[in-house]
């Protein structure tokens, strides 16, 4: 239970202080290298296993795991490619059978000879094709999910116990009974509260409506879990911003992540006297050192390490909304007659189009879906701008996906009349030597329909991340993004150390 340690911990109704704190953000930043694909924390899941089995596929390959910046998209909850990549590898043994079978014989008098060894390896190869299949089974976990796991029930005396995949250590937080985002891994255990810091798929992967136990995040957040996963209201906790709370004994303080809308770090002042910081996603800025960290001591530090890697240099998010402010006010003054469209997810961009949308004095058209998400931040200024009425507006809003010439063609067609379209698809900074400007900036045209490629990163640039921390002065960095290799670790450490010797 919450209990307040002050008479400003109830959570107050929304003000334009609460615009501020939930400084809109975006959720996608730039790709970052093929090498540092391999990450640690699992993508999204399909549910919670809590049955009575173990998959003998625990341990993921590198390409199932999660790719925070570029490939984990808030709506995406399942990845085509993987599941893919894994049919192939069950048919693989047949495949190479029927290669065999192809091949010419070398000569009569072995053809008996590699006749029987072909229909060996065939043999071998469907046993174990059969032997799959039957052991893998649609089971329906306690979460309310299907999910495809190992039929074989363990011959040990425990078998009848619940297991599941083992939590990572940095999504718990020591001396308490807390983890942070750590809902795919089942029933943790000893953990007695669940923290969220913000509602994208990779951080909430695993919660459906039937999970039972109290989950602390923001209040944004907590609307968005009633709103789009149903999460029944009494195991909600939302804790107001910036305000000290108990939680099971503990003092909590949430601060704005400047990240997507609802997005929190979080302050945990343990029984031992240190403090700790989850940053959880975030894009450090130079306010936050006017914030209630400003003098906090902080022993441990769980850092979002994104891109974490000197090439990671990329504009503040001003510069990036001012260029497409500036750019969609001039094509529309030579031209009334342009569409401006921007590329968006279930949650983020809220600042793009909203600037876009002031400037040009225009509300925003979009879904029925995306305008009942928008209004569970909860912000009245909000709400004036937004829409699903498409022909009353000119900036429109439309899936990432959907940010390409032929969907565009579609939307148009759609729209009737003779439009031109500028569309703005904010997925991050394209390295390129050439490129040194954002204002260089060049845009894809095809007939009547121009595309932007802008820089919009929600996460800390290798700079931003470096100021931060050398602010803060952690005694120690606990990373939480690109910790799947032993090469990438040892990476980031000794740009930690780099970072305190600089700072003396």
């Amino acid at each position: 239970k919450m209990l307040p340690s002050g008479p400003n911990c109830p959570a107050t109704p929304p003000s334009s202080k609460v615009m501020k704190q939930m400084d809109i953000g975006v959720y996608f930043g730039l790709p970052p290298k093929r090498k540092e694909e391999k990450l640690q924390e699992g993508g999204a899941v399909e549910g919670m296993n809590l049955n009575p089995v173990v998959s003998p596929n625990e341990k993921r390959s590198p390409r199932q795991r999660k790719r925070k910046a570029e490939k984990s998209l808030s709506d995406l909850e399942f990845d085509a490619k993987n599941l893919s990549e894994s049919q192939a590898s069950v048919e693989l043994p047949s495949e190479r059978s029927r290669h065999q079978r192809k091949r010419p014989k070398k000569s009569d008098s072995l053809q008996e000879g590699e006749h029987q060894k072909r229909s060996h390896q065939l043999n071998r190869a469907e046993a174990r094709r059969v032997n799959l299949r039957k052991d893998k089974v649609l089971v329906k976990s306690p979460y309310g999910r299907l999910q495809r796991e190992n039929s074989k029930i363990p011959e040990s005396p425990n078998a009848g116990q619940l297991r599941t995949r083992t939590c990572p250590f940095y999504k718990k937080i020591p001396g308490t009974g807390f983890t942070v985002d750590a809902f795919q891994y089942g029933l943790v255990e000893g953990c007695t509260a669940y923290f969220l810091t913000h509602f994208h798929s990779d951080h909430y992967a695993g919660l459906s409506k039937n999970f039972t136990f109290p989950i602390y995040c923001s209040e944004i957040t907590g609307n968005l879990l009633k709103s789009k996963l149903h999460i029944q209201k009494q195991y909600i906790h939302p804790l107001p911003m910036d305000t000290e709370c108990i939680v099971n004994g503990i003092k909590v303080v949430l601060l704005d992540a400047n990240h997507c809308p609802g997005a929190v770090m979080i302050l945990f002042h343990l029984p031992n006297g240190n403090v700790l910081l989850h940053t959880g996603d975030f894009r450090a800025d130079p306010t936050m050192e006017r914030s209630r960290l400003a003098g906090q001591k902080i022993h441990t530090l769980y850092l979002d390490t994104t891109y974490c890697s000197p090439e990671y240099s990329f504009p503040s998010q001003q510069e990036v909304i001012q260029f497409a402010i500036n750019t969609a006010f001039e094509a529309v003054t030579l031209n009334p007659r342009v569409l401006i469209v921007c590329g968006t997810y279930s949650i983020g961009k809220e600042k793009v189009f909203l600037a876009i949308a002031d400037v040009l004095g225009s509300k925003v058209g979009m879904s029925q879906e995306k305008y009942k998400t928008l209004q569970c931040l909860n912000i009245p200024e909000l709400n004036s701008f937004i829409t699903t009425d498409m022909c009353s507006s000119r900036v429109h809003l439309l899936p990432m996906m959907q940010i390409n010439f032929k969907a565009l063609q579609s939307h148009l067609k759609k729209c009737g009349g003779k439009y031109q379209i500028l569309a703005f698809r904010p997925t991050g900074w394209t390295h390129s030597n050439k490129l040194t400007r954002i204002a260089d900036i060049i845009p894809q045209t095809k007939g009547n329909i121009s595309i932007y490629g802008i820089p919009y990163s929600e996460h800390s640039s290798y700079l931003e991340m470096k100021r931060f921390v050398q602010w803060l002065k952690p005694q120690k960095i606990i990373p939480t993004v690109n910790v799947g290799t032993l090469k990438s670790r040892r990476t980031m450490e000794k740009y930690f150390k780099e970072w305190k010797l600089e700072a003396g």
